[in-house]
């Protein structure tokens, strides 16, 4: 007679558990597996055909240049993924984030090119009835922090609008912020048609060109606030006069770095012509090996052996090329430009340039000098995101809100206030979103952010979020998107698959990803 078996008891989720299954609890953990699954891939595969090497740096994916781009996309998808996670968390959804992206975009570009106008129309009689418009304010030039304040208060106060319908009405937060995706994008374009065009222009543009680069604006002595680039084209006898003041071991500590540019470059010149010089002895070594011509082969080969070439003499460096490296390294006169469009850890890339010798392209030439702003803003969200989530009583509020709404209310948990401040972060992450875009790129365009919203929530289900709310982490959510960032780069270097195989793979991911999530939250809350 087989013994009954014992039934599993509520008291049984609070037994102690080994490291061990306690880690395979979490719901990190499927999704960090799947990650390093990527970074392997993407290590792998974009090592150049025919070469072989087992460090996963030397390939196209993971070289200086590979990182920077990478970390971008990844960073700047986790920025929203945050507020899109928090609200899922909450039980509600924003589907109304990539217009919010392109609205916040738009409105930033425009106030930085034109400025800044309060008008009030009115109705008007003088020849015929019509509507004009008084200017109250007009601000010609506007900061960049002036530009990105001002369009916070529109887009956070939308994102309060959409909570408070939210909270108010009932309705669910799927069909609200819908309506809200179609009415910001229609807007956008609307504004942008009706501001960006030339007076015998009856219709504009949807995307806004001609912004100043305000992040390379610095101040040059004796010349005032100028672009970069425009410093570097300064007349020879005003870059001289410009490194009069510069501490001389400065200048000697640029002039041995662009010796060792101008160095790298020769060499690699030289390694292109002597690459040009021996494919066609190579060519006919192959005709002669094919011709079984014996005395030929042994010919060319000697040839090939003792093949060389004069090396390439590199570049002198001159007082004009110090001064212009010198340019390169002035701070921005626009420092909250550069904090969300400039670069970070340039130093390091320097030194990883020289002496350290890997920061380098074919070219001889530093391949990447730095990572992205965008990079540290995400940590910084991210830090507070984990520290509010799971340390402060906000957290706790988030949690049980999207848990069981009703015990929350009883337990006098300000559910609604706990919604509406979701909305709020949801839009100030996409504006944070938008304004990397806008001071990285310089342009702005109404189709910016099309189906980031979709992107957000899929990277955060993807790191354990579950959609029915109460459960996931900031750690998940990061790591859903490294998911997409990788995924999106890896399956374009895989050979005979097409690079938008990705897509199929995430979808694959997602689902897998909603029903792991949901067998872990049932085991956790004791359901099975």
């Amino acid at each position: 007679m087989n013994a009954p078996v014992a039934s599993r008891q509520e008291s049984d989720r609070h037994e102690r558990k080994s490291w061990l299954k306690s880690l395979f609890a979490r719901p990190e953990i499927g999704p960090v597996g799947v990650m390093l699954l990527l970074f392997g891939m993407l290590g792998y595969f974009s090592i150049p055909a025919g070469e072989f090497s087992l460090n996963p740096f030397a390939g196209e994916g993971f070289n200086a240049l590979g990182i920077r781009n990478n970390l971008r996309v990844i960073s700047q998808l986790t920025i929203i993924a945050l507020g899109a996670g928090l609200l899922i968390i909450a039980g509600e959804f924003d589907l109304s984030i990539g217009s919010m992206i392109g609205f916040a975009g738009a409105c930033m570009a425009m106030i930085l090119r034109w400025g800044f106008s309060i008008v009030i129309p009115y109705l008007s009689f003088e020849g015929g009835l019509h509507i004009e418009f008084f200017t109250l304010i007009h601000i010609p030039d506007v900061s960049p922090l002036g530009a990105i304040g001002i369009t916070l208060c529109f887009t956070l106060f939308f994102g309060w609008l959409q909570g408070f319908i939210v909270v108010k009405s009932g309705l669910p937060s799927f069909i609200v912020t819908l309506g809200g995706l179609f009415f910001l994008r229609g807007l956008t374009e609307v504004s942008l048609r009706s501001f960006n065009h030339r007076a015998d222009q009856v219709k504009g543009a949807t995307t806004v060109t001609e912004i100043p680069d305000l992040k390379n604006i610095i101040n040059l002595p004796g010349h005032g606030e100028i672009e970069r680039e425009a410093a570097k084209a300064l007349p020879e006898a005003d870059l001289l006069a410009l490194m009069k003041d510069v501490p001389a071991d400065v200048i000697a500590s640029i002039a041995e770095r662009l010796a060792y540019t101008y160095q790298r470059v020769a060499d690699a010149k030289t390694g292109i012509i002597a690459t040009k010089g021996v494919k066609p002895l190579e060519r006919a070594l192959e005709n002669a090996i094919e011709s079984g011509n014996e005395f030929m082969v042994t010919t060319i080969r000697d040839k090939i052996a003792n093949f060389s070439i004069e090396p390439v003499v590199p570049k002198t460096v001159t007082d004009a090329d110090v001064a212009r490296a010198y340019i390169d390294s002035i701070s921005s006169a626009r420092p909250v430009a550069d904090f969300f469009g400039g670069d970070i850890l340039q130093p390091l890339f320097d030194w990883l340039y020289f002496p350290i010798d890997w920061n380098t392209n074919n070219f001889g030439n530093q391949f990447a000098s730095g990572l992205y702003s965008c990079v540290m803003i995400s940590l910084i969200l991210c830090m507070v995101c984990y520290v509010m989530l799971s340390k402060t009583q906000a957290g706790n509020w988030i949690y049980s809100t999207g848990g069981n709404i009703t015990a929350a209310k009883a337990n006098g948990v300000p559910t609604n206030k706990v919604k509406v401040c979701l909305f709020i972060f949801s839009a100030f992450c996409a504006t944070v979103f938008a304004a990397c875009q806008v001071f990285e790129v310089n342009t702005a365009d109404a189709a910016k952010g099309n189906l980031k919203e979709l992107e957000a929530i899929a990277a955060a289900v993807i790191g354990g979020i579950v959609m029915t709310g109460g459960f996931g982490t900031v750690v998940g959510i990061v790591v859903g998107a490294f998911i997409f960032g990788l995924a999106k780069e890896a399956f374009f270097y895989i050979p005979g698959i097409d690079g938008s195989f990705y897509r199929v793979f995430l979808g694959l991911v997602i689902i897998a990803s909603a029903l792991l999530n949901e067998n872990i939250r049932k085991r956790i809350m004791g359901a099975i």
